[in-house]
Parts: C-alpha cells; sequence; structure tokens
C-alpha cells in the first residue's frame, strides 16, 4: 500500500461520512441513544480528535487543539450539552483536516510509510510501521463512521446511503 492508495480510503470515508452528516443540527446530533452510548456530536469530535493523530503521522498539522480536544477523546463523556462543539465547527475541522490529509498522504513516499510509529504514540493497535498504524485508524474511522450512520436514524432522519 502506498500514500495515493491511502489518500483514495480516506476519500470515500470523507464523503461517506458527509452523507451521514448532511442536514443534521447541532440540537440532533447531542441525542444520545438509549439505553446508551455516545451522541452523533461526540463521534463526530472523536473522528476529529483522532484526524488529528493521522495528520500527525501523515506529517501535517492537527485541525483541533485546546480545551476541546479532552472532550472528544476515548472515554471522555460530556456532562452537559454545552461542553460539545457546535456540529457546524466540527464538520468545518473534519473539512480542513480532509484538505490538509489527501496532499499529505499522497506525498508519503514508501520509505516513509516503512518508518516505525513513534514512540509516543506506540500502543496497541498502533504498532508496526506508519502504514500499518494510517490503515488501522482508517479501519477506525470506518467503524464511527458506521455509527454516525446509525445515530442519523437515531435522530429521526432518512439513512443517508442507500
Amino acid at each position: 500500500m502506498n500514500g495515493n492508495d491511502l489518500a483514495k480510503m480516506f476519500e470515500f470515508s470523507y464523503a461517506a461520512l458527509n452523507r451521514n452528516l448532511d442536514g443534521v443540527t447541532h440540537d440532533e446530533s447531542l441525542h444520545a441513544p438509549e439505553p446508551g452510548g455516545n451522541c452523533l456530536n461526540w463521534v463526530l469530535g472523536h473522528v476529529v480528535v483522532s484526524r488529528n493523530l493521522i495528520l500527525t503521522l501523515a506529517g501535517a498539522t492537527p485541525v483541533m487543539t485546546g480545551e476541546k480536544v479532552a472532550v472528544y477523546q476515548r472515554g471522555s463523556m460530556p456532562s452537559k450539552a454545552e461542553e460539545h462543539v457546535d456540529i457546524a465547527t466540527l464538520r468545518s475541522l473534519f473539512d480542513d483536516s480532509q484538505r490538509q490529509l489527501i496532499p499529505a498522504l499522497s506525498g508519503m513516499t514508501e520509505e516513509a510509510l516503512a518508518h516505525g510509529i513513534p514512540e509516543q504514540f506506540r500502543r496497541p493497535p498502533l504498532t508496526g510501521s506508519i502504514v500499518d498504524g494510517l490503515t488501522r485508524l482508517h479501519y477506525h474511522e470506518g467503524y464511527h463512521n458506521g455509527q454516525i450512520g446509525l445515530l442519523r436514524r437515531v435522530a429521526g432522519k432518512q439513512g443517508a446511503i442507500r
């Protein structure tokens, strides 16, 4: 797998996620499934925060910084609606990540992709080479993309991908 292959994978993921987000309002994004689970807003914010790592591994700059990152990290659970970033802002950050990610991935050489995951990020499942890590992170994004598709329906919207 090379950088262009990875870029194509993330282009497909980006398109599918945007279709799943189409027409979802901020209030709808805050509706959590019963009996439990994260709301669509949290899942999208988590994807954006995860893309920070993807961007870093690809040699680009993270798009979400500051205190809001903690709201969307693995294991976090915002307790108040006002802790969530507005869905329009999250979508803009997701778009910003895509604008950086595709050229960064496309420009990665086989040598760069073969390097090991940097020590500060190395933890299961992020082990092995950069290409291994980026492939696993793409799967992670796809997993959450599927959740967003279901959460769209929980919010009362019709399925976007048929």
